[in-house]
């Protein structure tokens, strides 16, 4: 986590997720409101580009569509979309299954399970597999998350579904391109549109893994 105070203020954070060797997740770059537009989160971000370049690793992100140019500017390229959709869940009660590693790994391009298992370990979290893949349904402050999502696109409608119906509650569903087929499911269950990230990239030629697999994201502070 990087931050910078005025005397004891603080008025910008930024943090940074190594994913093992290969790259590191750059998120949570907020910055009070009367200090925006005067370069703070553009030399957090730099600051943060910087630590994990001098560790070998790539940087990755989901730029909210305000700071966009910001990363474009420091060199980070576009790859994808992700759109947040918003709607509520049934409170069905449900049975967690397992999470698939491997898969999961397959698609994000790295091993992550200290995420997923710490994302398990915390009440209400569900799991719901599929014949190649599997969602995963976690509490946070304010609303159930469901994601990643990661199987085939033929798949996705059936594992959202479950999520949703075992949710009680605002629900979010970060989608990816690559789960753009969600779209009349959530549609037909009352889930709307709500926000648009770019996924993006500084040092990568292409994002790691498996992006046609990885339908929904863990969020745009995980990956």
């Amino acid at each position: 986590v990087l931050w910078i105070t005025l005397g004891d203020r603080l008025v910008a954070t930024s943090a940074v997720l190594p994913y093992g060797g290969e790259f590191g997740w750059l998120s949570m770059v907020l910055v009070a409101s009367e200090w925006r537009r005067r370069g703070l989160a553009t030399r957090l971000v730099a600051e943060c580009t910087s630590l994990l370049r001098n560790s070998g690793r790539a940087a990755l992100l989901d730029a909210a569509p305000d700071a966009t140019e910001i990363y474009a500017k420091l060199g980070f390229v576009p790859f994808c979309a992700m759109e947040r959709w918003k709607g509520d869940g049934s409170g069905v009660t449900a049975f967690s299954e397992s999470v698939d590693l491997a898969l999961d790994q397959a698609a994000f391009g790295v091993d992550r399970r200290f995420l997923l298992d710490d994302f398990l370990s915390r009440p209400a979290s569900l799991a719901f597999r599929s014949p190649h893949g599997f969602a995963l349904l976690r509490r946070g402050a304010a609303a159930f998350h469901i994601g990643p999502i990661v199987a085939d696109p033929a798949e996705a409608s059936t594992l959202a579904t479950a999520a949703i119906r075992a949710s009680a509650g605002p629900v979010y569903v970060d989608v990816l391109d690559a789960g753009s087929s969600l779209a009349p499911t959530l549609t037909s269950l009352g889930f709307r549109p709500q926000r648009r990230f770019t996924r993006m990239a500084f040092g990568l030629s292409a994002l790691p893994g498996n992006p046609a697999r990885l339908l929904a994201a863990a969020g745009p502070e995980f990956g």
